[in-house]
This record gives C-alpha cells, sequence and structure tokens, in this order.
C-alpha cells in the first residue's frame, strides 16, 4: 500500500472520533440516515483515484525567522474522501517538514477522553425537558444514539450533531484536515504536537456561566432546526477547499453582534495564544508544518498576521492548480 493510502486508512480508523462511533453504530439501523462517509467501503480503486488526482486544498503560508523556515495550512472540520490526499504543493511542504502541530490532537484517546468528559454539576447548564427533546429529535435524524450522546456536555453534544448533520451533503468529520495530517504523520513517522490542551478547547466550548452555555446551545439547536448551521458549515468547507479568505472575511461583515461575539470568544481570542505556541515550536529548531482551522486565519487577528508581528516574514504559497 502506498503511502498516500495508508494515509488514507489511518485518518479515521484509528483516530478514536466520537462523531464517528455515533455514525458506524447507528446508521445501520435506521434507513433515513445521511450517507455514510466511505471510508471503510472506499474500494483501493476509489482511494487510488483520489490520490491520483489530488489538488491544492486550503491555504497555505511559508514562514521564516532567524534563518529558518515552516509552514502555516488551514484546516477544516469536514471532508470528501476527493479532498483527503494532499496536493502536491501541499505534500512536498509535509515532506519537508519535521513537526506537524495541529491545533488539537484527535488521535490521541487521552485528548478525546479529557474533551469528551462530563462538566462539574455546577459548571454544567440545566437543560429543560423540552430542550432535551428537540436534541434527540435531531439525533434521531442523523441516527445517533442518545445513549451516547447524553452522556457528553451538551456544546459536545451540538458540535457533534451539526457535524453530523453536514454528512446530508456530503461533509464527514472522517475526513477532516486535522484527521488527514495526523494519519499523514503516522504513516511517515513524522512528530506531531498539539498547539492546544483539551482545557483550553474545553474553555473555548464550553467557557461562560450556566445560563451563557445554554443561551448557546439554544441558539445551536435552533440553527440546527432552520438549517443554517448546516449552510454555514458547508459554507465554511467550500471556502476551505477554494483558498477563499474573502468569502470568510465577508461573512463575518453579516453575523448579528451576539454571533460576532461568539465567534471572537471561541476563535479569535485563542489565536494569540496559538501564535506563541507556533513561535515557540519554531524557537525549537525543528522544521513546522503548523495547522489551525480556516477561521483562525482570517482579520487582523488571524495568525498569518499574528506570526509577522512577532517578526515572521509571512508570504502566502501560490497553487499552481488553481
Amino acid at each position: 500500500m502506498s503511502g498516500g493510502a495508508r494515509t488514507i486508512r489511518l485518518i479515521a480508523h484509528r483516530a478514536g472520533v466520537l462523531a464517528l462511533l455515533l455514525w458506524t453504530t447507528g446508521a445501520a439501523a435506521q434507513p433515513a440516515c445521511p450517507p455514510p462517509p466511505g471510508d471503510a467501503t472506499a474500494t483501493a480503486s476509489a482511494v487510488r483515484q483520489a490520490i491520483e488526482n489530488a489538488r491544492n486544498r486550503g491555504v497555505l503560508w511559508r514562514f521564516e525567522k532567524d534563518g529558518r523556515h515552516g509552514y502555516l495550512y488551514t484546516t477544516v472540520h469536514l471532508g470528501k474522501l476527493a479532498w483527503a490526499p494532499p496536493g502536491p504543493t501541499v505534500s512536498r511542504a509535509l515532506r519537508e517538514s519535521e513537526t506537524i502541530a495541529v491545533e488539537a490532537d484527535l488521535t490521541d484517546p487521552a485528548f478525546s477522553g479529557a474533551l469528551m468528559a462530563p462538566q462539574k454539576p455546577d459548571e454544567a447548564p440545566v437543560l429543560a425537558p423540552s430542550l432535551i427533546a428537540r436534541l434527540r429529535a435531531r439525533a434521531a435524524k442523523v441516527c445517533a444514539p442518545w445513549e451516547r450522546l447524553e452522556p457528553m456536555p451538551a456544546m459536545m453534544t451540538v458540535v457533534t450533531l451539526t457535524l453530523l448533520d453536514a454528512g446530508w451533503d456530503g461533509l464527514h468529520v472522517d475526513y477532516a484536515t486535522e484527521l488527514v495530517l495526523a494519519g499523514f504523520a503516522k504513516a511517515t513517522g513524522k512528530e506531531i504536537v498539539a498547539l492546544e490542551t483539551a482545557a483550553i478547547q474545553r474553555a473555548a466550548l464550553m467557557g461562560g456561566s450556566p445560563a451563557e452555555q445554554l443561551a448557546r446551545i439554544e441558539a445551536f439547536v435552533e440553527s440546527l432546526e432552520n438549517g443554517t448551521a448546516r449552510k454555514e458549515m458547508i459554507a465554511t468547507a467550500n471556502a476551505w477547499a477554494s483558498g477563499d479568505l474573502d468569502a470568510l472575511s465577508g461573512a463575518l461583515a453579516t453575523l448579528k453582534p451576539a454571533e460576532r461575539a461568539a465567534l471572537d470568544r471561541m476563535v479569535f481570542a485563542r489565536n494569540p495564544a496559538l501564535a506563541a505556541r507556533i513561535d515557540e515550536l519554531h524557537r525549537g529548531g525543528r522544521r513546522i508544518f503548523a495547522t489551525a482551522g480556516i477561521m483562525h486565519m482570517i482579520g487582523d487577528n488571524g495568525l498569518p498576521k499574528l506570526l509577522a508581528a512577532r517578526g515572521f516574514k509571512v508570504e502566502r504559497v501560490v497553487f499552481e492548480d488553481r
């Protein structure tokens, strides 16, 4: 099996991602489920075709400081088999690099376990029976067993349902860029490090008072019910695939104040620490291929500009196949 094929096989089978477990456990029991991701059923020819037709997707920057360079790359939490194999330019950058730095190492069982651990009673929001019923209804629509969702923090339940809902449009967490890159690192023996801890990720998702969390959960559930959550996920994934940062920047201008405040807290507020961590790894002397979600890259507080403020020369890499 080629290195590319090994990478694809490793993406989900060894990842231990809960959303995948939810799919594989419940999908067979009901006929009206989102189409399966295909990683477990993809034929060798389909994998080979995806590798042969691999294109450069996402956005890649080359950064340099102190006579050494590294790379910064966008990720997205959903994908397709056709998007999974890195294109030629991204592959070269990966091969050049010694350490793959991911925003969160979802292949680490300890990390995933800490992320999914129940909240303390005094920290968790109290969900009304009507809200629980709405969540259960959404779980049924994506064939996710409620007994697997119920022990999770409520916000993680909503996030998982949002990811699974995108399966109706052929986008699956199995092909999330983070898992692709983790699979590449494992298949090639490269070092993989996390830019953030599970505690940081939990704080971003579950921070604030129980009342504030409850308001966010209710807003998420409403967006699932009216279809806007899926539209936003699809728009973000397609913007990643085409490298269209302008589309995402333009979408920011249309957000309501409460939506922008939530994004500031959950995404942009983490950027200074992410930039500092990338800088720290770079100073360690190894060539870094650093990654973070595409939303972390836009605006004046985006990672490219924050790295430039730290003395890096940062240049976007032009993809010739675009």
